[in-house]
């Protein structure tokens, strides 16, 4: 055997000892998913409209959840209602075949699924895999430990569609025919699965802009050039096949015209003039990153930011060596970037699409020869950026073990639904039959629509669907001056609501301010759920069996607090929210020490228990 021949043998197996380390990563990062429980919110009500939908063959086109709806919706609410009607189905059937665990097996497939895809699109183009795997690595490890609950509604399918349709109109520069019919055909799916099609609408638009421009500044340097017929016709073909779905193009036209009023706004408020509708001003994927750094606490965004700032100097060293900008490329890595820092909810597909043009450049660097080096000199650029971005996430790794050392422990969760949720207080209620109406939390109203429908309707959910309704039920949670009035003016005979925010820690206004309400008595408190009924004839059975000392919401606060100050033990919004509720139960003496703990917080009059929070908005509570 010639020493060519042992090469060849060695980097043969090489390569397949890389592939088997991704293999077991990918196996990893799926079973760090399969250990958490269900946690978004959304999903509930996304699951029942699936069976509902599946079991009437037809897609809902009124609110049959919620008995404060208005029966006549508005369009705009009746096309929202409608907008994911396939992913809903899709998500119930993985209910049906294998009930909450297959629920959750379906969230880790789907967020493993777009940077597995990335790696081995990279490897079918020459990457060395352990290039491969440090390029789709960081963002499955981000998506796994820290937004994994994003793919638990229909939106988790978008993430990997997106990919997909970036994937096809690269492919469709080089006059790719059938990537262009694929392209189609795939936002005729995404369009019926869910509203995030726009999203690729938009990128498409993106791409049909910068090749464009491309197309028409090399026309004016080097004369007669034809147009990429396949590419121009293909996009647009797509953008139209999206209008392919029960609400046609209107959809689209909504939430492009709903986002652009919203930034709009958002300027305005700049110089003094506050805008926006009650959703956007409470929920927090509404919210820009900046505020979950800075008021959340979320430090670990500081790894996404840093992965951003990676990927544009790669860029610009691509670019460099290149001697060539990819207009498209860079319109759309800006777009990506600008929509998750500026809403939230934009940063999934911002890690999944920066991840895969990270790759790309990674890619197109390495077909070229370092610049000083000659024409056969080494690749070292590409091994450069991938070993960064390798360090970024061991350096992410580390960061987040510190606190949650436990998220990266793979196995199967012993409790699918999220303790989180009110699942003892909704068995409190079936099995005592309070009769309605209640008034719910917001968050929980999806889960409420799964588990009590339709012995209950709820009071809101996550659908919003009615401003009015909304701002009612946000003037009850925060005690807004007049809120006892709005739970007789809607008849409400129970309450059900947490004592603490999960995501912030800050307490929940109402359940304290129906501590001194003698109009209301606690018959459950536990596991951070609270039931409140009227103290009427009509309830005195149930106040004579189950009635609880009101105090114990206070020292539930403390229980709850302490759960999330295991987890975050610095956290100021969690220690001086549990201070709040000791110095209510008399424990003067260690609030006083917490109080201490924090004195700027104390200074600027911070409370989370007595004050109330302005319905301007200026101290809005975020819900989750």
């Amino acid at each position: 055997m010639t020493s060519t021949d042992v090469r060849q043998t060695g980097n043969h197996w090489r390569k397949w000892a890389w592939h088997l380390i991704a293999l077991l990563f990918f196996a990893w990062i799926f079973g760090i998913t399969t250990n958490f429980s269900l946690n978004d919110p959304d999903l509930w009500w996304h699951l029942k409209t699936g069976q509902v939908t599946l079991q009437t063959r037809s897609i809902p086109n009124q609110d049959l959840f919620s008995f404060t709806t208005p029966v006549q919706l508005p369009k705009v609410q009746r096309e929202g209602l409608r907008a994911h009607w396939l992913g809903q189905v899709i998500f119930y059937l993985a209910y049906m075949i294998g009930g909450y665990a297959g629920l959750g097996v379906f969230r880790g497939l789907l967020i493993i699924a777009p940077m597995a895809a990335i790696y081995l699109w990279l490897v079918k183009k020459g990457v060395k895999p352990w290039m491969a795997l440090g390029t789709s690595s960081f963002g499955a490890l981000m998506l796994a430990v820290e937004l994994f609950y994003s793919f638990e509604r229909p939106q988790g399918i978008s993430f990997l569609l997106a990919l997909l349709a970036i994937m096809l109109l690269e492919q469709m520069k080089k006059e790719n025919l059938t990537m262009a019919v694929l392209l189609a055909l795939l936002m005729v799916f995404w369009a019926n699965v869910h509203a995030g099609f726009i999203v690729g609408v938009v990128i498409i638009l993106l791409y049909i802009f910068g090749e464009a421009v491309t197309w028409g500044y090399h026309r004016l340097r080097e004369g007669r050039l034809k147009p990429n017929y396949i590419f121009f016709g293909g996009a647009l073909a797509a953008v139209f096949a999206s209008g392919l779905n029960p609400n046609g193009y209107a959809l689209s036209y909504n939430y492009l015209y709903g986002i652009a009023s919203r930034f709009l706004m958002d300027i305005k408020h700049t110089v003094g003039v506050r805008g926006g509708g009650w959703v956007a001003n409470v929920v927090l994927e509404f919210r820009p990153l900046t505020y979950f750094y800075s008021d959340l606490f979320y430090r670990w965004l500081m790894f996404y930011w840093v992965f951003t700032g990676l990927l544009i100097i790669l860029l610009l060293a691509k670019y460099w060596v290149r001697k060539k900008i990819d207009l498209t490329e860079l319109f759309t890595v800006c777009f990506v970037s600008f929509f998750a820092n500026y809403y939230a909810r934009g940063l999934m597909f911002s890690i999944v699409i920066l991840s895969f043009y990270y790759g790309k450049s990674i890619l197109e660097l390495g077909d070229f020869k370092r610049k000083f080096f000659g024409p056969n000199g080494p690749r070292v650029a590409p091994a450069f950026f991938s070993a960064l971005l390798i360090a970024t996430t061991l350096w992410f790794g580390l960061y987040v073990s510190k606190s949650y050392a436990w998220a990266f422990k793979p196995g199967m969760t012993k409790q699918w639904v999220s303790p989180w949720y009110p699942i003892s207080a909704d068995k409190f209620l079936k099995e005592h039959d309070i009769k309605p109406p209640m008034y719910n939390f917001y968050t929980w109203g999806g889960f409420l629509i799964w588990d009590l429908y339709p012995r209950y309707k709820v009071f809101i959910d996550g659908r919003a669907l009615s401003d009015t309704i909304n701002r009612s039920a946000d003037a009850i949670l925060k005690s807004y001056p007049g809120w006892q009035q709005e739970l007789d003016a809607y008849n409400i005979n129970f309450i059900l609501v947490p004592v603490i925010f999960r995501e912030s820690g800050y307490i929940i206004p109402v359940s304290v301010s129906l501590i001194s309400d003698p109009q209301w008595k606690l018959v459950y408190i536990g596991d951070n759920s609270a039931i409140f009924v009227r103290n009427s004839a009509e309830n005195s059975g149930i106040i004579r069996r189950y009635s609880v000392d009101k105090r114990a919401v206070l020292k539930e606060i403390v229980s709850v607090e302490n759960i999330l100050l295991f987890g975050d033990p610095s956290n100021p919004i969690y220690n001086i929210s549990k201070a709040d509720a000791l110095s209510a139960l008399g424990d003067s003496q260690d609030a006083q020490q917490i109080y201490g703990m924090y004195p700027d917080w104390v200074r600027r009059k911070f409370s989370t228990l007595f004050t109330y929070y302005s319905p301007n908005g200026s101290r809005a509570l975020p819900y989750e």
